[in-house]
């Protein structure tokens, strides 16, 4: 089960933390979270649909998407994809005081512009997986010249220090604590109101907004991403994952994991370990 909050190592010699992952689970959904960290995404192959800043981003290939600090954010390989990801300090742009506006599915950019923003992603990439002895140098430099064009063609001027939370992020900071912590407990949005603070109407609309997923949405996946834990780990029959993953009954966790996974719980278990049929299931 993956924490609401993420920690990231930065590799300071490089200034960045760089990965790539390719996926052909085109059902299981990375729960929203969050960390300090700045994150540009660029899909290389396929399609990846991103929940960040209360839309849905659908990703195809040669997409980027940047996503700025403490921004909640979750994703979906919707299709087999090859997807790269660049996550920078917290403190990268301090000192120009700017949060980055980039989304190419979202606002058409100059032609010129994308081709470079692709070439240095490349190169940064191919640089970070490079076994030459210096060649962290030259991806330091390309690093630079891929933070001056954002800056100067993708930055929105904000007087707030980027390690800072708005208060409205304050606030979801709180609900989705509160949720990670009790999920398991089947908590319901009015209890989830009254102990963080809010009216129902108002914490509602306010996650909705913020992450573009509703409160059930979002304990939803919790609950499944626990169930799926507990499915390729344990033995336990369906009763046993359904209660200790959140749901209220064995028939709701099965209508869940049916809409959102696509299959049901054995078939999904036996598609992972080709298991033979029993009762239990």
């Amino acid at each position: 089960m993956k924490k609401i909050y993420e920690h990231i190592e930065i590799d300071r010699r490089k200034m960045i933390n760089l990965f790539m992952f390719q996926s052909t689970d085109t059902e299981r959904v990375i729960p929203m979270h969050f960390h300090s960290n700045m994150e540009l995404i660029y899909c290389t192959s396929g399609s990846l649909k991103v929940w960040h800043e209360g839309k849905i981003t659908i990703l195809m290939e040669k997409d980027a998407l940047f996503i700025n600090s403490n921004v909640p954010h979750s994703t979906q390989s919707i299709t087999e994809n090859q997807v790269v990801v660049l996550q920078f300090p917290d403190t990268f742009f301090a000192n120009e005081q700017v949060i980055i506006q980039l989304n190419t599915q979202e606002k058409q950019v100059e032609h010129t512009i994308l081709s470079k923003l692709r070439e240095l992603f490349m190169d940064i990439y191919n640089l970070h997986i490079s076994k030459g002895k210096y060649d962290y140098i030259l991806e330091q430099s390309r690093i630079i010249e891929l933070k001056y064009l954002l800056v100067n063609h993708f930055s929105q001027a904000t007087g707030i220090p980027p390690e800072v939370f708005s208060e409205k992020q304050r606030k979801i900071k709180t609900i989705m604590d509160f949720m990670k912590e009790h999920y398991t407990e089947n908590i319901s949005l009015a209890k989830t109101a009254r102990i963080c603070g809010y009216s129902e109407a108002y914490l509602s609309r306010m996650f909705h907004e913020y992450t573009g997923q509703t409160f059930t949405e979002y304990k939803q996946i919790l609950c499944l991403e626990k169930a799926i834990d507990l499915l390729e780990t344990t033995n336990k029959s369906l009763t046993e994952i359904s209660y200790e993953a959140g749901f209220p009954n064995e028939k709701s966790f099965r209508k869940a994991f049916k809409e959102v996974m696509g299959k049901t719980p054995y078939e999904y278990k036996k598609s992972k370990f080709d298991i033979e049929p029993s009762s239990s299931s």
